[in-house]
């Protein structure tokens, strides 16, 4: 029985994230994505008109609708932007199973269903809008403003880039860019490494011994230097035409109610590990 098959069979009403690859993201991210929200609100953002590039199977759009849901309720907009196409420049990945995997899923439409699946479970108090597309393309014929950007899809440096100013041109004065990935700052790499490797996904820096997303490093220190950033999940605030750091320190913490046992675990875990540093 394939994914789908048993999606229709076993989850026909809850959202399916059961796959070894449904929630791409550490899953403490969520928690403060969710957060941001609630930070929205708190500053006086009357309506939420949120833009997601890159949803995959939808674990960030359904974060995002259970926090507008709970923080502004009703006559909130999702707007998803994603191929669901392969995009790996696959000559540079060929040792990365997790890449060959997620190039299968895309070419066979199976991601793209299961997001389809997905969204379907979100209150119909909030409207999600699915543009099937890459970002570039969605902004040359966007002509719309929106209080929150989330950054998600190609992790290549000239992507992540691009992402980002196009965001600039898009968001609301006060609203917020915000993105995944950013597991190290350029000021705790290797540069030289970062500068030669930008091109690819997931890697190991020879300085910390850590993993990170080299393209994702460079491409958001060049946009905005220095960022806060809360477990690999970034944001930053713009402000007269400025850019401001923010603080979720003060803020509710809680974990997505379509995340499951395992997930869930995780996400609480890593919390605790970096709760006493939180910004």
């Amino acid at each position: 029985m394939n994914i789908l098959d048993i999606i229709k069979k076993d989850y026909s009403n809850v959202p399916y994230f059961d796959h070894n690859r449904a929630v791409l993201s550490a899953p403490v991210r969520h928690i403060f994505m969710m957060s941001t929200i609630e930070y929205l609100k708190k500053n006086n953002h009357k309506k939420i008109k949120l833009l997601e590039i890159g949803s995959w199977f939808g674990a960030s759009t359904l974060t995002w609708a259970q926090a507008i849901d709970t923080f502004f309720g009703e006559q909130n907009e999702i707007h998803c932007v994603d191929a669901w196409k392969p995009f790996f420049e696959t000559s540079n990945h060929e040792s990365q199973d997790y890449v060959q995997e997620m190039e299968s899923l895309l070419e066979k439409d199976v991601v793209y269903h299961i997001f389809k699946h997905n969204v379907k479970t979100i209150s119909n108090k909030i409207k999600v809008i699915t543009h099937r597309k890459f970002s570039d393309d969605f902004f040359k014929e966007n002509n719309e403003t929106y209080d929150l950007i989330f950054i998600d899809a190609d992790h290549s440096y000239d992507s992540v880039l691009k992402d980002i100013q196009n965001a600039k041109k898009f968001i609301k004065d006060d609203g917020i860019i915000c993105g995944d990935d950013l597991n190290l700052q350029l000021h705790q790499v290797d540069m030289n490494f970062a500068e030669l490797n930008k091109s690819k996904d997931f890697i190991q820096d020879p300085k910390t011994k850590k993993n990170f997303h080299p393209g994702v490093t460079m491409a958001v220190s060049e946009s905005f230097g220095n960022v806060n950033s809360w477990g690999g999940y970034w944001a930053i605030q713009k402000s007269n035409s400025c850019w401001k750091n923010i603080s979720l320190a003060e803020l509710n913490f809680d974990v997505p109610r379509h995340f499951n046992e395992t997930q869930s675990k995780m996400a609480m875990s890593h919390f605790k590990d970096i709760e006493h540093s939180i910004l």
